[in-house]
């Protein structure tokens, strides 16, 4: 489509706090000499869902009027500013995986789409990889593995990197090098005044603290430079997969709670139960990680061996294949990687893994599952990391507040109409609820990339970390116009 023949209404973007006001006015993007790379759809186009980038979930999800897609930094610049002086509530887009309710508060808005943004360069001598905005974990494995480096990433190939990172970043690696943001050496980042920044220790300092764990609340971030590490055991990891009866429900439990206290720093784990008709029905899987040989790998995971698994598979994986080695091979390009699901996400964070509070969430599926077989494309996690890196790194360092976060729960709620989300949400935050009581934290703490939009600004940024974030925003955004994604006022 032309830039000529832009001319559309839109609803108005207010500053912090409301999102929306009546039209008021047109606006036009033909005359911000946009550079000849940068393309521009409608949403009445028919090909707006092939050329954009889509949401994972449908759920809640804004809607747009028109999606650019800038080829250069100072396109984003001006449609920043123009969206700025125009008031047009916008979104940047980048591995398209958000899933909090808040972002459905745009309605009929610009989508800045930022997938032009994918060069990824290492520096091998330095240690040092520059990404940009749209770049996803699935690619970096190869040339992160051909150039015999690593860093700590996401468990789910299709993810946005940077979309991670600005919130923390929790992976398998966090271990031995942190969280993703405890990696990130820069940022170049368009903000809410329209400027074209960079972020760093030693440049804008104070906004670089804001980025390292609320980074969306700020500005659009173009590209960034990561430190990056000499790969592990020659680039090696021993990967576990096992499959075990719901019989078998408190031997598996059991030994994630036993772990929680002696986790090495180089063993990740991740629980998953869900329902496929090819397994059998409701499924119990386990994947664990040893990053380094499987001669000391083995008897970590011996308890697991022991707790009488059907399926297992047990082997070596270079680290550019696994994540689509893991989960028997289940957790490749679908699943996590399906676009407009319906998809009704909650998360929370543990500081104790309680047993029973766990055997309890997964028979309470069993029962959603056999009574209300519209839900049985949810799948429950709980990803237990080890933390060692991460607590390594001062709490004042960074605005991320959950360094005493043990394991992460993820409950990916699916479902098949509208009409059922009361049912959902009730059994969703009663379970939420239930393991908030046994979570050792007190009450709801849940990292803000796992934040299903309900929880308010406290469990998600930490009450210690809130004054200091709302003043970056009056400096850096001070017209609210990065107020979808989770916000903290």
């Amino acid at each position: 489509m032309k830039l000529s023949q832009l001319l559309i209404s839109s609803l108005a973007l207010a500053a912090a706090g409301a999102h929306q006001i009546p039209p008021r006015q047109a606006w036009s993007l033909n005359n911000l000499h946009l550079s000849p790379g940068t393309r521009i759809f409608s949403s009445t186009d028919p090909n707006f869902q092939t050329e954009t980038t889509q949401r994972y979930t449908s759920h809640d999800a804004p809607t747009y009027l028109q999606s650019v897609k800038p080829a250069l930094e100072s396109d984003v610049q001006k449609i920043v500013a123009y969206a700025a002086q125009r008031r047009i509530p916008f979104l940047a887009t980048g591995g398209g995986h958000g899933f909090a309710t808040t972002f459905g508060r745009l309605r009929n808005g610009l989508e800045i789409d930022l997938s032009g943004f994918n060069n990824i360069s290492i520096d091998a001598a330095a240690n040092t990889m520059t990404v940009g905005g749209a770049v996803v974990m699935g690619d970096l494995f190869a040339p992160l593995y051909n150039a015999g480096k690593e860093m700590p990433t996401g468990s789910a190939s299709c993810v946005g990197l940077l979309g991670a990172a600005l919130g923390g970043g929790v992976g398998r690696l966090n271990g031995l090098h942190g969280l993703i943001v405890d990696s990130l050496l820069s940022v170049r980042m368009v903000t809410g005044t329209g400027r074209l920044v960079t972020a760093s220790r030693t440049q804008n300092s104070d906004l670089f603290w804001g980025v390292r764990g609320a980074g969306f609340n700020y500005g659009i971030v173009t590209s960034a430079t990561f430190r990056v590490y000499n790969y592990t055991n020659g680039g090696q990891a021993m990967n576990a997969d096992f499959l075990f009866p719901l019989n078998n429900t408190a031997q598996v439990v059991q030994y994630f709670h036993s772990m929680q206290a002696t986790l090495p720093a180089e063993l990740a784990l991740i629980l998953q139960t869900g329902y496929q008709q090819a397994l059998g029905g409701q499924y119990l899987v386990v994947n664990a990680v040893y990053h380094g040989p499987q001669a000391l790998g083995m008897p970590l995971i011996q308890p697991l061996i022991a707790a009488g698994p059907s399926r297992q598979s047990i082997g070596m994986v270079a680290y550019k294949d696994l994540l689509s080695a893991s989960f028997f091979g289940m957790s490749g390009d679908t699943g996590p990687c399906t676009r407009n699901a319906k998809r009704d996400v909650y998360g929370l964070g543990l500081r104790t893994i309680d047993a029973p509070t766990m055997e309890s969430h997964i028979a309470n599926l069993t029962a959603l599952f056999a009574t209300r077989p519209e839900f049985r494309e949810s799948v429950f996690f709980i990803e237990a990391f080890p933390t060692q890196a991460v607590r390594a790194v001062p709490d004042g360092a960074t605005a991320y507040p959950h360094r005493d976060i043990n394991a992460h729960l993820l409950f990916n709620y699916g479902y098949t109409n509208g009409s059922q989300l009361p049912d959902l949400d009730a059994f969703a935050t009663n379970a939420r609820r239930q393991f908030a009581a046994t979570s050792g934290f007190g009450g709801v703490q849940t990292y803000v990339n796992y934040g299903h939009g309900d929880e308010g600004p406290v469990p998600l940024y930490g009450s210690r970390k809130l004054g200091r974030l709302r003043e970056l925003k009056r400096t850096w955004d001070p017209l609210g116009l990065f107020g979808f994604n989770i916000p903290f006022y």
